[in-house]
Order: C-alpha cells, then structure tokens, then sequence
C-alpha cells in the first residue's frame, strides 16, 4: 500500500508536466544527516553524516511546485555518547545507510519569478510530501524499506538568470521504529548485574526502548539547480528591459 502510495505521486508529477507554465528545474544537492530515536532522543545534529542527492522540480506557478528527490546517506548513534545510567546499561549502537526517494510539494512565502535575478528573486519555503527510504545494515537480511513523512523549511535566491541557490533543514517522520535495530526489549541479567538488585519480574519487563515512538532522521541540504525553459518561463533579456 505504502508503495503504492509513492508511484501514485510520481505518475500525478509527470501527468502535471506537460502543463507546467513556470520552467522544469533540475537540481544537486549536498549537506548532512542525523539520526534521532530511542538512543537519540532531542539532540539536533547529533553525529552528522554527509548526503548527497539530486531533485526534479515542476513550477506551475510563483507559489507551487512540485519536486521529486533523492539521496543517499548514513545514519549512526551509539548509547556510550550519552549519561543517563539507562543508556550506559543498555550500551547499544547502530550504523545504517540509506537511500531516499520522495515526492514533495514546495510553497513559497513569496511571489518568486525564476530567471530573474532582481525582482522576486528570493523567497523563504515551505516542503512537504511523502518518501520512502531503504536502510542498509551489514547483514543483506537485516535490510528493509521504510515510508516516511517529509516536512521542512528553506530559503532560496537566483543568483544567476537559471541558477537557483538554495538552504533547507527538513525531517523525517518513519513509520518504523527498527532504523536504530531498537525497540521495546527486556533488560534481562544487564539490569542485575549493574545494580545489583534481584531480577523480578517487574524488572525484567522494563523496556529497552520506546515501542511505539518511530525513529526519525534529518537533513540540512545545500543545493544548487538550473532552470529550463518551458511555457511562461521568460528569456533572461526580458527581465533585464524591464527592470531600466
């Protein structure tokens, strides 16, 4: 279903190509990744981790467009980098990589004119969509796919007629909670070892990590893309009479 999901978005973005009026767009990308879930709870950048990516943007309008997204990633966290005596016990760790495709909608703040690099060159946005993210670990077997929610925030210039710079920092909402190989467990023996304390059943019950907390990751992305001309994109000479 969760698959389904995905083409679904990816047959509406090449059905809506053909009636674009604002320009295609394409685009690379590069920045860094970070981990957050039952080994990292709040911490923002904790161990980053380049990516690489590269995207395909639709523009109908100043406002709307539609982009397709990919890129390639590692995610880590080990318990030793944080104090709390739960995490020192349990004494896990994890590294994953990850491949991301995505399908997402940009809004911009601002009327935004693409091609020009004087009037409405420049606009904060908003993104959101959907994407799916397949994580590697060492062993084949302990591969797996995963669908996540996209949302985020950016800011982006012309800084030539069909150059565009862009800045994002965006998350990811998984709907799996096994990214970091952690979920809901017993401590077992760990916890009478480090304690002491004789291993009832209320103990041994005591949770390894948050069951139903999903693990999430982040990026922080530069990018830099080049426009093409389709329908209402102008000619770079039309801006430059106008603006005498």
């Amino acid at each position: 279903m969760t698959v389904a999901t995905l083409l679904s978005f990816v047959f509406l973005f090449g059905s809506l190509q053909a009636k674009a009026q604002y320009g295609l767009e394409i685009g690379f990308n590069a920045g860094v990744s970070y981990y957050m879930g039952d080994i990292n709870y709040a911490r923002q950048f904790y161990h980053p981790r380049h990516n690489l990516g590269a995207s395909l943007k639709f523009h109908f309008s100043n406002r709307v467009i539609l982009r397709l997204g990919y890129f390639n990633t590692k995610l880590v966290g080990r318990d030793a980098d944080f104090n709390n005596t739960f995490q020192q016990v349990r004494n896990k760790e994890f590294g994953v990589s990850l491949n991301e495709i995505s399908a997402q909608a940009e809004i911009n703040f601002l009327p935004y004119i693409y091609g020009d690099v004087s009037r409405n060159s420049f606009t904060p946005y908003m993104q959101v969509g959907v994407a799916g993210a397949f994580v590697g670990r060492t062993a084949d077997d302990d591969d797996f796919f995963t669908m996540a929610i996209p949302f985020g925030f950016g800011f982006k210039k012309n800084i030539l007629p069909r150059l565009v710079l862009s800045i994002e920092w965006a998350f990811r909402w998984t709907i799996s909670d096994m990214i970091d190989g952690i979920t809901n467990e017993s401590i077992k023996k760990d916890y009478q070892l480090a304690y002491g304390t004789p291993l009832t059943e209320d103990i041994n019950m005591k949770q390894m990590g948050f069951r139903y907390t999903n693990d999430w990751y982040s990026v922080a992305l530069v990018g830099i893309s080049y426009t093409f001309k389709i329908g209402g994109l102008g000619c770079p000479a039309y801006y430059k009479k106008h603006d005498k």
